[in-house]
């Protein structure tokens, strides 16, 4: 539930913040009596209390006007606490404050609490004594003014009427005295608001959000966490909350900074700052954060508070601050703020505020308002705000880091330090984000370091597979990086990174050696990358080198020995960069080559990586005739576009590989038939690979999942396979010259996909494939030599998969054999695609396949006779099907098969069903209706059309009481040919919620059904197009009394013997019934109910 709107509706940030002129108490005593003893230890208690107290010698300064000052400090105070000394009285001061004093009681609500210091509450309030005796003076000094004497007499009265405390000394301790006046006061005090912030932009949303987690109405502790970057505004966002909610709890307290409080303090000490704050406990020692957890326990399980733990960032701080919900009293709230999500989780909060950055609206609004403050708001600084804003990111941190820095500048100054800035990241934000880094152990600052430095913006998966291969461990390291907010995962699965994090990243690595470039562990830059490789300035400090220059043409010319003392080098990637020579020397330590245009035949003699795990090396020189040895660690390896390549040697000594690329290699002729039996191999692809002619003669890889040999045009045996591979999901054999595939196909027992698209040759697909128990789709669309064989004597013996299917046999030259076979070992098929096929006979066991739902048989230009229908078909698409017998279209187009609804046909044809309901010779037909809106089924016939494409979309429109309704889908992607007809369920084209609020259940409601297109809405007309529109109602879901058909003549011409009524001045009848026996009933008595018109015209009816 959203409580935001009761605490937003009336209020503003600024109502949450004290006026720093207001006063929770003004302290009244005699100086002389008290000042330096009772009334100085109350006044400090009070103020360690966090009790803003007046006293007159600590808060008015020499040369002021003092009386004024006094008058102001009583009225701006809430509390004010007279201490009655023995010389009170003899104060006119004194005296004067009592009065103003008693008169802020009665006009403003001051609460005032006498204290009794020694002197007898009677001598006080009957002036008798010393109190006497000194107000005797005054009427003696004062003769003249009777009436002053007069109003301190009755300040002094009523003031020692009033409840209060009464002190002796002798009989009680006075810090015990002093520690019950503070409870008191303490209770009296409306709760503490915090200041928020000076300019709260975007604040109100974020808070109403983090409220709206709250559930005020239940008993529950809430227990909420925020989190984010450091520097996106938690502890902001926190105190607003704070304010917002804090007057619904007895106690309070906002624990700020707890991370470092923890360090310089210790845990018992912020627990003694809760009791402190919550229940006024200074004194309590606890020594141990142990002893402390009964302690908090006792102490608030039955109070009711509000505690924010900010900037928490481990787990044992919340165990030893707010260890459980039951700690605390019903209805309390704990807010938590972190930059660590997992400590949130790990504590079991469930709700969790993730702040948001600003929007670039928000960024500049702040810049703006910041500037304004300044005087500073000329449109020229428009662009460098901009600019401002989008180096800061959205991070509010920086935004004000930058403003308090540059306003006041020029904008040639903005420009400048910004440039600098986006080089040298500022210290003041860049220590604020260090503090997550700093956190994370060794190897998280490994993985958080590459990420910053090459991999911000990389697909996940790559990411992980290129710090799997160095050694890290990336799913839990990237997972704790999301959780401290260093890195987020977008939806489209990348590494994201926020740039301010990013350059911190960079920063720190440049500091690990600002002048020596040879001495980072990390390179990156271009200009960097080929100053160390020309110079050979490379050290055993650099652990990866990045080279990706986006300028491309130019060869670089390097010292080839450059990687030599690279004796750390883990990770070598070039990209786009063209290189003159090849290296003579590469370090044994890479674990990942990647180099695109690897520029040499082969590698340097030396070269013995065995720790190398990736080899990505496309478009290079290289010319493998050497079998890979030693590299055991080996995962994935890469020669896609590699010219020189024309044989594949041996990788027997790989058992690690995972993926192998070459495709476009246009000159490999074999693969060695090691490949076949690669123990771990699960993507293997040699697509484009035209010249390739031979690949092992049999496949044992239990653990592929893909296999491409698309295009390789000279392939013409697809592989034995040895044994049952249950991984293996699709095999792309499109355009190849394979004859057949083996009947140990039958083992790919994980298999979901075959594309034998365009193959050339005659393919014969042995019958085994029929118990594949997994396959989902074959794609075999212009396979014009495509046979079903019976390899087995034990045909019958198969069992048949029981998986739902979609087979694509377009333009295959079907015969009428080959549809029965198929469709015998394929029983199960859901799509059927048959189209420009030679078939003659739809045969009657295509009804026996209950799960199919397309049919397309467009373009069967032989095919005659339809033996049968699937029960369960929706779509079928006949157009073109033109030596279809008129028995054949009576079945497509049979009452029966249509009544059940969700039926959606194309076939010739050129009249509507005769038993559809009503005809209209136009793109428009129209109805009346009440009650549920009808399902309903169109019939459209189309005449020609002309010069418009032969497929385009065709757009339906619903109008109700003139409101139109645009449905939201095309039809069916079916051509529009002359002498066709659509019939279909109009419910495909949109859901029946699109209609809440136009139809009206309790009324008539009059709907026109129009037929839109293309040329339509481009300004032609469509009447050449769309002949007729057809309506029938399905009983089953509609009632007839509730449908108002006009007359259109229609009825007559199918012999039904009635007409629908006549049409006289806008008249209409109602039928109902079923449309063989039709009954017709006149609605004279309904008449009233009927809406009128978008004409605004009524209706009248006979």
């Amino acid at each position: 539930m959203d409580h935001s709107e009761e605490f937003f509706s009336d209020s503003n940030l600024s109502s949450f913040v004290c006026s720093e002129g207001d006063y929770d108490v003004f302290l009244s005593f005699r100086g002389e009596d008290c000042r330096y003893g009772f009334a100085g230890n109350l006044y400090n208690a009070l103020k360690q209390r966090g009790i803003n107290t007046f006293m007159d010698n600590k808060e008015l300064q020499r040369g002021h006007e003092i009386s004024p000052s006094l008058v102001k400090a009583i009225e701006n105070s809430r509390i004010a606490i007279v201490v009655f000394s023995e010389n009170y009285a003899s104060s006119t001061w004194c005296l004067e404050e009592l009065v103003k004093i008693v008169s802020c009681r009665e006009t403003k609500g001051c609460l005032v609490y006498p204290i009794f210091y020694n002197v007898d509450p009677s001598e006080v309030r009957h002036q008798r004594g010393h109190y006497g005796a000194e107000m005797a003076k005054h009427e003696e000094k004062f003769k003249g003014d009777n009436l002053k004497v007069q109003q301190w007499r009755s300040a002094l009265y009523e003031a020692s009427n009033l409840a209060g405390w009464n002190y002796r000394d002798g009989y009680d301790y006075e810090y015990q005295f002093i520690e019950e006046i503070i409870v008191m006061v303490s209770n009296k005090l409306p709760p503490k608001h915090l200041h928020v912030a000076d300019y709260p932009i975007g604040l109100e949303y974020r808070a109403s959000q983090v409220i709206s987690l709250f559930n005020f109405n239940s008993d529950c502790v809430n227990m909420i966490g925020i989190c984010g970057i450091g520097g996106i505004g938690k502890t902001t966002l926190a105190r607003s909350v704070y304010n917002f909610i804090l007057d619904r709890f007895e106690g309070s307290c906002f624990l700020a900074d707890v991370r470092e409080s923890s360090i310089k303090h210790g845990l018992e000490h912020l627990q003694e700052s809760i009791l402190f704050d919550i229940l006024g406990e200074k004194n309590i020692k606890l020594g141990d954060s142990h002893k402390g957890i009964p302690i908090l326990i006792k102490k608030l399980h039955n109070k009711k508070v509000v505690l924010i733990l900010d900037d928490v960032d481990k787990l044992e701080q919340l165990k030893k601050l707010a260890g459980d919900r039951d700690w605390f009293g019903s209805g309390s709230a704990i807010i938590i703020t972190t930059r660590d999500k997992h400590i949130l989780t790990a504590h079991g909060v469930e709700k969790i505020y993730e702040v948001p950055k600003f929007s670039d609206h928000e960024a500049l609004e702040l810049l703006q308002v910041h500037a304004s403050k300044k005087g500073k708001t000329d449109t020229c600084y428009m662009e460098v705000w901009k600019r401002a804003a989008l180096y800061a990111g959205g991070l509010p941190l920086a935004l004000n880091v930058i403003s308090s820095h540059l306003l006041g500048k020029s904008t040639n100054e903005w420009e400048l330090a910004l440039e600098r800035f986006e080089k040298v990241p500022n210290e003041e934000i860049m220590s604020i984000l260090r503090v997550s880094f700093d956190s994370l152990n060794p190897s998280e600052k490994q993985v958080f370091l590459d990420i910053s430095c090459f991999f911000a913006g990389d697909l996940l998966a790559y990411v992980e597979e290129v710090l799997h291969a160095c050694g890290f461990f990336p799913k839990y390291s990237i997972g704790v990086l999301i959780d401290r907010s260093l890195v987020s995962i977008s939806v489209n699965k990348r590494v994201m990174m926020h740039d301010l994090i990013k350059g911190m990243g960079r920063e720190i690595v440049r500091q690990e050696s600002p002048f020596h470039l040879g001495k980072r562990s990390r390179l990156w830059l271009y200009e960097d990358v080929l100053q160390v490789l020309q110079h050979n300035m490379g050290t055993d400090k650099i652990e990866v080198i990045m080279l990706d220059n986006i300028a491309q043409g130019k060869e670089l010319k390097w010292g080839r020995k450059a990687f030599k003392k690279m004796k750390s080098l883990r990770m070598l990637i070039i990209r786009n960069a063209c290189f003159s020579r090849g290296p003579r020397y590469l370090p044994n330590s890479l674990r990942i080559l990647e180099w695109a245009g690897y520029p040499s035949r082969s590698f340097p003699p030396n070269f013995r990586p065995t720790n190398l795990a990736i080899l990505n090396l496309p478009s290079s020189w290289l010319n493998l005739d050497r079998p890979f040895k030693n590299l055991k660690c080996l995962t994935s390896m890469d020669f896609t576009d590699s010219q020189f390549l024309t044989e594949f040697p041996e990788v027997s000594e790989l058992p690690n590989l995972r993926k192998l690329y070459l495709d476009n290699c246009t000159n490999l002729i074999e693969l060695h038939e090691s490949v076949g039996f690669l123990s771990h191999l699960e993507e293997l692809s040699v697509a484009g690979c035209r010249n390739l002619k031979s690949i092992p003669s049999g496949f044992n890889l239990p653990f592929l999942r893909f296999l491409s040999l698309f295009d390789c045009q000279k392939l013409v045996r697809f592989p034995e396979i040895v044994g049952f591979m249950e991984n293996l999901q699709h095999i792309d054999l499109q355009q190849t010259s394979i004859e057949g595939l083996p009947f140990s196909i039958g083992n790919l027992i994980g298999l979901e996909s075959l594309n034998l698209m365009e193959c050339f040759s005659i393919i014969k697909v042995p019958s085994s494939i029929f118990t594949l128990p997994r396959l989902r789709e074959i794609e075999a669309n212009f396979c014009k030599g495509l046979v079903f064989f019976n390899e087995s004597s034990d045909h019958e013996k198969l069992k048949l998969s029981l998986s739902r299917i979609k087979l694509h046999l377009s333009s295959c030259n079907l015969l009428d054999e080959f549809l029965g076979t198929c469709l015998s070992g394929f029983v199960n098929v859901v799509h059927l695609d048959l189209s420009y096929s030679d078939l003659r006979l739809l045969p009657a066991c295509i009804q026996e396949c209950i799960h199919l739902k397309v049919l397309l048989l467009h373009d069967c230009k032989q095919l005659c006779d339809i033996s049968g229908i699937p029960p369960n078909l929706v779509e079928i698409d006949a157009s073109n099907c033109t030596s279809l017998t008129s028995r054949s279209s009576s079945i497509l187009l049979s009452q029966d098969f249509h009544a059940v609804g969700n039926k959606n046909l194309v076939l010739p044809g050129s009249r509507s069903p005769e038993w559809f309901d009503h005809c209209s010779q136009a793109r428009v037909v129209t109805f009346w209706g009440r009650g549920r809106f009808p399902g309903i089924a169109l019939c459209a016939g189309f005449s020609t059309w002309g010069n418009l494409p032969r497929n385009f979309p065709v757009r339906f429109y619903i109008q109700i009481n003139g409101r139109t309704l645009i449905l939201p889908r095309y039809c069916c992607n079916w051509p529009i040919i002359e002498g066709h007809l659509w019939v279909f369920d109009l419910r495909v084209l949109f859901l029946a919620s699109s209609l809440k609020g136009l139809f009206l259940e309790q009324e008539w409601n009059h709907v026109e059904i129009s037929c839109g297109d293309y040329a339509v809405e481009n300004g032609s007309t469509s009447d050449e197009v769309v002949k007729f529109l057809a309506i029938y109602v399905y009983r089953e879901e509609s009632r007839m009394e509730d449908v108002l058909f006009p007359n259109s003549g229609h009825a007559q011409d199918k012999g039904f013997g009635h007409t629908y009524g006549s049409v006289v001045d806008d008249t209409y009848l109602i039928k109902s019934g079923d449309c063989g026996t039709s009954r017709y009933s006149y609605c004279e008595e309904n008449c009233d109910n009927f809406s009128s018109y978008s004409s605004g015209k009524r209706q009248r009816f006979i």
